[in-house]
Order: structure tokens, then C-alpha cells, then sequence
């Protein structure tokens, strides 16, 4: 998407937050940091040089903590999504007229949902992405603006919990209907459903019996 398309964008939506140029700010202020640290590393080079004495170890710089963004990226309060995602379909300069996916993403501190949306006749492409509270889990659902979110929202609601407010058949996907928790939220705890408990509650009976089967057959021979 061109500068011009996101400047448009973010004019017309104010409070989105364009985390891409935020990560770009944030990776400039970190390789100031670095470069910073080699001047002074080098100047305790040069005085130890001077001094005669054994020069520092040579710097190692660890592991940036920067998140990275491979493409426009879009922070989008929940409230906005439906104005915001209405627009990037509708507008002809955008014309995002589809979804390829929605996920979540579990930070411990919070829920975000994310939105790939792509214009195939534009070419260009932009990812959403919608922080949600964990004791509040729910955004509005864009089941009525591209019909193919409703298998992916359901199954963000079965894995992680997340309620989407207006979906027309929202309930599990991949777990049963009967499973307790949300496999990939990072608190969850395992527990058995009922359906396991009873299955395995009949095999060990059948064990059981097999067993007294045979201590009969013994005793009689």
C-alpha cells in the first residue's frame, strides 16, 4: 500500500494506530542506542590503547525486542472495527474486498484479534489488529461484511475464547461441543470431557471383566 493510501487512511480514522511506524520509530531509537554504545566502546578502546593497557571486549549486541511488521499494520479499537473495516471495503481507493484470515493471539496481558484484509484488484494488502481485555474477551463479528470470517471466528472462539458479538452461528468448530476451556489461551488447564470420562470409565469396566473372565477359567481347570 503506497504512503499516499495510508495517509488517507489514517486521516479519515484519527485514533488508528499505524504500528508499523511504530515499529520503525521504535528500531531507530534502539540502533541509536547501539551506535551509542559503539562510540563509547571504541573511545575506551582507543584510551586504553593510549594507556597502555588491555582493550575492552569487543561489544555484542543482543537480540532486538522490537516486533517486527511485514506490511501496513493497524492498531483498531474494538469499537471502530466494524467503521473501519466497512470503509476499507467500500472505498474504491482501498477496495479491500477480501479476508483472507482472522486469528487471536494470546499476550497474557490481553487478547488481539487480527484481520488480514487484501484488494486483489489493487494489490496491496493490510493487517488489522484489535486488542480485546481478557475479562472482556468479545468484538463485534465482519461475518456481515465477508461471509468467509464465520468458520474463522469460530474457530478463534473455540481455541481462545473470544466472543463475536453478532455472528449467526457462533459455536465450536474443532473441540467438541461439551469441551471445557480453550486450548491455546496460555492459562488454560486440561480437563477431561464427560464423553472421554464415560469412554474411558467403559473400557476399564471391559478390562475389569475380561480379567475376572479369566481368573474363572483358571479356577475351573
Amino acid at each position: 500500500m503506497s504512503p499516499e493510501r495510508i495517509a488517507q487512511f489514517l486521516e479519515r480514522f484519527p485514533r488508528v494506530r499505524d504500528l508499523a511506524a511504530e515499529q520503525r520509530a521504535e528500531q531507530a531509537r534502539e540502533d541509536e542506542e547501539w551506535a551509542a554504545k559503539q562510540r563509547e566502546w571504541q573511545e575506551a578502546v582507543e584510551r586504553a590503547k593510549a594507556e597502555g593497557k588491555p582493550a575492552p571486549r569487543p561489544l555484542k549486541r543482543e537480540e532486538s525486542r522490537v516486533y517486527h511488521y511485514h506490511g501496513p499494520t493497524f492498531g483498531v479499537e474494538r469499537e471502530e472495527l466494524l467503521d473501519v473495516c466497512r470503509w476499507l471495503r467500500d472505498n474504491p481507493e482501498f477496495d479491500m474486498s477480501y479476508l483472507s484470515f482472522v486469528s487471536a493471539i494470546d499476550w497474557r496481558d490481553r487478547f488481539e484479534v487480527v484481520y488480514h484484509l487484501r484488494s486483489p484488484a489493487r494489490r496491496h494488502s493490510v493487517v488489522l489488529k484489535v486488542p480485546v481485555p481478557r475479562d472482556d474477551p468479545r468484538v463485534p463479528s465482519v461475518t456481515g461484511l465477508w461471509r468467509g470470517a464465520e468458520w474463522h471466528e469460530r474457530e478463534a472462539y473455540d481455541l481462545l475464547g473470544i466472543v463475536f458479538e453478532g455472528h449467526p452461528d457462533l459455536r465450536r468448530i474443532l473441540m467438541s461441543a461439551d469441551w471445557k476451556g480453550h486450548p491455546l489461551r496460555k492459562d488454560y488447564v486440561y480437563e477431561d470431557p464427560q464423553w472421554l470420562v464415560e469412554v474411558a470409565s467403559q473400557r476399564q469396566r471391559e478390562i475389569a471383566a475380561t480379567g475376572e473372565d479369566w481368573e474363572g477359567r483358571g479356577s475351573r481347570s
